[in-house]
């Protein structure tokens, strides 16, 4: 009965990678089943000019590589095939072509963390970094590649700066790439949620260099722009932190310290204000920011605040940031949240 229920209450979300895009979905499945990327071609040259949606779907495309495509080390030599996949011989065929070179980039990426896993540094095997090295400087040659092939492209130099912070790079040579990544595009959101991360504890940094850097973004930030929701994110990540690398740190704990912080109420209430109720167009990955708004509202026991940014998620659950919270299993925090703010 109970097992019955919880299936009932997962159909009540929708996993695919490109979520509400049906033309993003249909483009995927064919470049994955028809090996045939005609479509896929067509749809990134077609965002040329939109650097927002451009971002997103060479994410989406290089995520489909490995989900569900069985991406499983080599018995003999414990590497990863890096030829068979419909990314690998979009790249090959079209080398003069940024796009592939840059989605095959992504791809790498993607199974670079299959292989890495996500859990904390020290948990993973001398193998699993030797592998992880190989698979993110293979991605570093595409990207090399899109950058020459596309020079007043932010995008090649956002997934730049992804695996630099993915190799721990000195934050001199990260700063060098961020500054080729505003002067392309000022307001870069996938760049600067990048950046946001390169200053997190867990990357090297400090809470206090990241909320500073959410902060002062935010601050000049024009009124609709999703870099207002930075502090949020921010506070995601120092919650983060808190409870799983603190000693005594614990999920309620942290919870009430969050409730009781002015300051990061006021990030909530910015984020609330100048992103969420504007009335602004949706950008491409608003269903990723909204899911961190309404981690963030629940988290601090602002239900009712939280009921229409879950209403604005729908079927469109983000695992992260939900698999941050105590019991690790995103779907069950986004239930239990979700049912809170829906009563409030």
């Amino acid at each position: 009965m109970i097992l019955t229920l919880w299936r009932l209450l997962t159909l009540q979300i929708d996993y695919r990678l490109a979520q509400d895009d049906t033309a993003l979905r249909e483009i995927c499945k064919q470049a994955q089943y028809d090996a045939n990327i005609e479509p896929a071609r067509k749809a990134l040259k077609a965002t040329s000019d939109d650097y927002d949606r451009r971002a997103r779907y060479v994410r989406v495309m290089a995520e489909s590589t490995t989900r569900g495509m069985g991406s499983k080390p080599d018995p003999k030599t414990g590497r990863i095939d890096t030829t068979k996949a419909w990314t690998d011989q979009w790249a090959a065929r079209c080398p003069n072509d940024p796009d592939a070179q840059l989605v095959r980039a992504g791809s790498l990426r993607e199974r670079a963390w299959e292989v890495r896993g996500g859990d904390w540094a020290s948990t993973v095997r001398r193998e699993q970094w030797a592998e992880f090295g190989r698979l993110l400087r293979l991605a570093e040659q595409n990207i090399d590649l899109a950058t020459h092939l596309a020079p007043e492209d932010p995008t090649p130099w956002a997934h730049r700066l992804r695996i630099m912070i993915d190799q721990s790079a000195p934050r001199e040579d990260l700063d060098e790439v961020w500054a080729e990544l505003v002067r392309r595009d000022p307001h870069n959101r996938d760049g600067h949620v990048y950046q946001l991360t390169s200053h997190c504890r867990k990357w090297g940094g400090s809470h206090e260099a990241m909320f500073d850097f959410a902060r002062s973004v935010a601050a000049t930030a024009p009124p609709g722009s999703p870099l207002h929701l930075l502090p949020v994110r921010a506070a995601c990540e120092w919650a983060l932190w808190e409870q799983n690398r603190e000693s005594g740190g614990t999920s309620e704990g942290v919870g009430q310290r969050w409730r009781q912080d002015p300051t990061m109420q006021s990030d909530l209430d910015s984020a609330l204000h100048r992103w969420f109720h504007q009335p602004a167009s949706r950008h491409a990955e608003w269903l990723a920011d909204v899911n961190f708004l309404a981690y963030g509202l629940a988290r601090t026991g602002r239900d009712g605040d939280a009921a229409p940014v879950f209403a604005s998620i729908g079927r469109y659950m983000t695992p992260v940031p939900w698999a941050w919270w105590e019991d690790k299993n995103s779907t069950s925090a986004f239930f239990r949240a979700r049912r809170r703010a829906r009563r409030a």
